[in-house]
């Protein structure tokens, strides 16, 4: 399994926003120092940046430090005094690509909730109809008044982007750390860069997203819920709208203000989230489910609120239906995303979640993680794909997060993989892949019968996984098809050499030497001839068949040691004799039964890679002079073979 480390950001790349016109507003407070960073990283990518300040803006921080570092003026007041220069607010509001507030103040942004137009910055935004974007900066008290929140959530439903606060230590000495620090300027770039070049890589898809937790009724009061904010899914609703997706929204409670520009549909219990969830998933192609869905649900709702202390009340909770693994029959080619939250064992879990509810990707996080709880703006997540890569994200916004995990399913999207089978591991060795060409599973080819070998006819092998990237083991037993290992028929002698079992070698003892004169068949030569052919058809017939073996399993036949490989019978000759009675003189009878007698009771000769002969009869030094007809008749006696070790 391959992981992939997400490295901190060193600063952006180059020219990423060249040419672009970004109007910059700052307001009255003591962030204003950080934002001089900000416009520095958009000049050096190439941006074109106007600054407005506000009267208060200027007591933290001199106009002239702008000028300075954007090359441009800048402007403070709407009517500027005699011989000054200040475009009108309809000017400023056409010209640039994308106008930010940085830092954006609680007073900023109660007079533009409230729609004020009576200074030069909140008469230009009323007036922009580009991007707008928020970056917030106040003390922590402020930032949790509900007036401020309020204020927020109107503006977001009006179209503003906010680049959240951060947590930690105040501008001011002693004041107690929280929410409220403005974001980083890497940040803020990064933000402002996926706006100004957001890919519309997902333009006219229709993407269904779950977000929120669900609330499971016990009594009117009571309810059986978790600590889910729906932040997630919410930034991952706006980042695929931002793409050009069609974007459908399915969320339960919440105390977080939807985004703008998509299709909302709230619901409360687990039971209607997976109603919805089977209406809206007709068309989409992209499905994120990042809500926090209830496991159990209350076997029985009461009606009227439950006394305290009533000891007859009894809680007896039933699973609620599993969302996720009811979409894999309805799966199709739709790209499918869940999420899993864990306290431990996060990979081994989240892996498991992912085969077993056959998912294309799971976002696994550890709500125990310093920074990666339900509330926060912030989280850290690995991203687990189906084909076994991981990519470990460091701690980063959830909007930032949703970006990572939309790159990752368009990815698929773009690229579709077949769905891996998913096979228990082993402890078995894998087996290069060319080993698998010609061996088939013990399920689909029966087994042929062949001789025992001194090997073995089954092996066992480890398969590779399909489509893995880190291949799983998997051990099974394999039988040598029929194509692979055949017994052939019975070849000449003169062939069989070439084939890996030898054929036997079995001598035969010396015939006496011939003797002139003639039978009535013709001869004591016609009938030995006749004789020797009839018992090289016989031991023709004892050789062992061979077979042909693939060089990836050689199979070897060897005859055992001290034991006869084959036997001919005694009734063949005779058999033989009878079909063709020899009629010769009594005493060639008996010796031609002395001579098949000795011939059947040799004892057969291990097995060497020879193709099985006749030797000839020996012939004598007379035989040689005078063609085996004149001379004196010497008898000869058979010779026993010495027996192989």
């Amino acid at each position: 399994m391959r992981t992939d480390h997400h490295a901190s950001h060193n600063g952006p790349p180059k020219l990423e926003l060249q040419g672009r016109k970004i109007l910059l507003g700052v307001c009255g407070g003591i962030a204003a120092y950080k934002v001089v960073e900000l416009v520095r990283l958009l000049m050096k990518n190439g941006a074109r940046v106007q600054v407005i300040m506000t009267e208060a803006a200027t007591k933290f921080i001199a106009p002239l430090t702008f000028e300075t570092v954007t090359g441009r003026d800048v402007y403070v007041e709407m009517f500027p005094n005699h011989g000054e220069i200040s475009p009108w607010h309809t000017e400023l509001a056409s010209w640039p690509d994308l106008a930010i507030v940085a830092p954006a103040t609680a007073n900023h942004m109660a007079r533009l909730a409230a729609g004020l137009a009576d200074d030069l910055l909140t008469t230009t935004m009323l007036t922009l109809e580009r991007p707008k974007v928020l970056a917030p900066a106040m003390n922590t008290r402020m930032w949790a008044n509900a007036a401020t929140q309020d204020n927020l959530a109107t503006l977001k439903r009006r179209g503003y982007h906010v680049v959240m606060p951060e947590e930690g230590e105040m501008a001011r000495p002693g004041e107690d750390d929280g929410v409220g620090r403005l974001a980083e300027p890497t940040t803020i770039y990064r933000e402002l860069r996926h706006i100004l070049s957001a890919p519309q890589d997902l333009r006219n898809v229709r993407v269904l997203v779950t977000g929120g937790r669900t609330e499971e009724s016990w009594d009117p009061v009571r309810v059986l819920t978790n600590r889910a904010s729906g932040r997630m899914g919410f930034a991952l609703a706006e980042e695929a709208r931002e793409r050009g997706a069609d974007v459908m929204l399915i969320h339960g409670p919440t105390d977080v203000i939807p985004p703008t520009g998509v299709r909302v549909r709230r619901v409360t219990t687990a039971q209607e989230m997976a109603a919805a969830v089977k209406q809206e998933i007709h068309g989409a192609k992209i499905v994120l489910m990042s809500a926090a869905v209830a496991d159990y649900t209350f076997a029985e709702t009461i009606a009227h609120k439950i006394k305290k202390g009533d000891p007859s009340q009894e809680i007896k909770l039933v699973p609620t239906e599993d969302i996720l693994k009811s979409l894999a029959d309805k799966k199709g080619d739709r790209i499918i995303v869940g999420f899993a939250l864990e306290t431990e064992n996060l990979l081994e879990n989240a892996l498991k979640k992912l085969r077993e509810k056959h998912l294309d990707i799971v976002v696994a996080n550890n709500p125990l993680t310093p920074g990666a709880g339900f509330s926060g703006e912030t989280n850290q997540v690995l991203i687990i794909h189906r084909n076994g890569r991981v990519t470990d994200l460091p701690l980063q916004s959830k909007r930032e997060i949703a970006r990572e995990i939309l790159n990752a399913v368009i990815a698929i999207y773009r690229n579709p993989e077949p769905e891996p089978e998913v096979e228990p591991e082993t402890d078995s060795e894998e087996l290069p892949h060319h080993l698998y060409d010609d061996i088939e599973t013990e399920d689909t080819v029966p087994e042929v019968p062949i001789p025992k070998p001194a090997g073995n006819e089954k092996k066992t092998v480890a398969p590779p996984a399909k489509s893995h990237p880190s291949p799983v083991k998997v051990e099974k037993t394999v039988v040598i098809p029929a194509h692979v290992v055949s017994v052939p028929e019975i070849e000449p002698a003169d062939e069989m050499e070439d084939l890996s079992v030898p054929a036997l070698d079995i001598p035969f003892p010396a015939l006496p030497p011939r003797k002139s004169g003639k039978s009535r068949r013709g001869g004591r030569r016609s009938a030995k001839a006749r004789a020797a052919k009839r018992l090289a058809q016989a031991g023709a017939t004892t050789a062992t068949p061979a077979m042909e073996t693939p060089a990836m399993t050689p199979v070897v036949v060897a005859a055992p040691v001290r034991e006869p490989a084959a036997v001919i019978e005694p009734q063949v000759l005779t058999e033989a004799r009878k079909d063709k009675p020899f009629r010769g003189k009594s005493s060639d009878r008996s010796r031609k039964a002395k001579s098949s007698a000795t011939q059947q009771t040799l004892p057969t000769t291990a097995v060497e890679s020879k193709p099985a002969t006749v030797t000839e009869p020996a012939k004598t030094t007379d035989d040689k002079k005078t063609g085996g007809v004149r001379g004196k008749k010497t008898p000869q006696k058979s010779k026993k073979p010495k027996k192989e070790a």
